[in-house]
C-alpha cells in the first residue's frame, strides 16, 4: 500500500498557502490589530515572525530560533516592512525551505507545529479558513508530546502517557509515577503552548491530580492564558 501522508514540507506549504491567501485581502486596521494569544504582536508581527523564522533558518543563525530573543529580533527586523512585503519575503523562500525541510524532517515538523499554532492565533482575529491547519493539528500536537514527557520525568519523576482523540497513544519512555492525560489534539496543542487557561487544561481527562505537573512542568511557552 502506498503511503499518501504528506511530508512535513508539503504540510507546511499547504498551511502557509491557505494563510497567505487570507492575509492578502486584509485592510490596514486589521493588519495592525493585536492578536490576543500573542499580546505583544499585531497580525503583521505574527507573520513577520513566521517569515523571519524561515530566513534565519536558511541563514544558519545560531541558537534557538523560537526563543524570546530570536522572535523579538525576527519581528523587529521587519518593522519597517508592510504586510505584503513580509508575505513576499516569506513566499520567496519557499523553494529553499522545501529543500531544507526535505533534508531535515525533524526541523520541518517543528516549523509545521509553530505555523499551526500561529494560524489558530490569527484565527481569533481573522475570518480565515483553517482547513489545512486543522488537518495538520495532530502532527503539530505530536511534536510537543515527547518534550512534555521529558519535563514531567525530569521535574517530577512522572511517567506521563498522552492519549489523543485522533487515536494515538504515547507511552512514556521511562519508569516513574504513572499518570495519563486524554484530550483532543487541538486542545492539547493550545493548552501546552499557553493559549488556554489553567481551568481549560485542568478539565482534560487526567488519571490523577495534575496540580504539581501544571505548576512545574506543563507549559512549553510561558504561563497559562488569563
Amino acid at each position: 500500500m502506498t503511503d499518501t501522508k504528506p511530508s512535513p514540507a508539503e504540510t507546511y506549504a499547504a498551511v502557509r498557502g491557505e494563510l497567505i491567501t487570507a492575509l492578502r485581502s486584509l485592510d490596514d486596521a486589521t493588519v495592525s490589530t493585536i492578536v490576543p494569544a500573542c499580546p505583544a504582536w499585531t497580525v503583521k508581527d505574527v507573520v513577520a515572525h513566521l517569515s523571519g523564522l524561515n530566513a534565519e533558518l536558511l541563514a544558519d543563525v545560531d541558537g534557538w530560533l523560537g526563543s524570546d530573543e530570536a522572535t523579538t529580533r525576527q519581528v523587529g527586523d521587519r518593522a519597517s516592512l508592510s504586510l505584503d512585503q513580509v508575505i513576499d519575503e516569506w513566499q520567496s523562500m519557499s523553494a529553499e525551505i522545501t529543500e531544507r525541510f526535505n533534508i531535515n524532517n525533524e526541523r520541518a515538523t517543528a516549523l509545521v507545529a509553530d505555523l499551526v499554532v500561529h494560524v489558530y492565533d490569527l484565527a481569533e482575529v481573522l475570518d480565515q479558513p483553517t482547513t489545512a491547519a486543522a488537518e495538520a493539528t495532530p502532527e503539530a500536537a505530536h511534536r510537543y508530546i515527547a518534550l512534555l514527557q521529558e519535563r514531567a520525568a525530569a521535574e517530577l519523576g512522572v511517567a506521563l502517557t498522552v492519549e489523543l482523540s485522533d487515536g494515538t497513544a504515547w507511552p512514556p519512555s521511562g519508569a516513574g509515577l504513572a499518570m495519563t492525560v486524554r484530550t483532543s489534539p487541538y486542545s492539547f496543542l493550545r493548552g501546552l503552548t499557553g493559549r488556554s487557561s489553567r481551568a481549560d487544561v485542568e478539565a482534560f481527562d487526567w488519571s490523577s491530580d495534575p496540580t504539581e505537573l501544571l505548576d512545574r512542568a506543563w507549559s512549553q511557552y510561558g504561563p497559562f492564558r488569563s
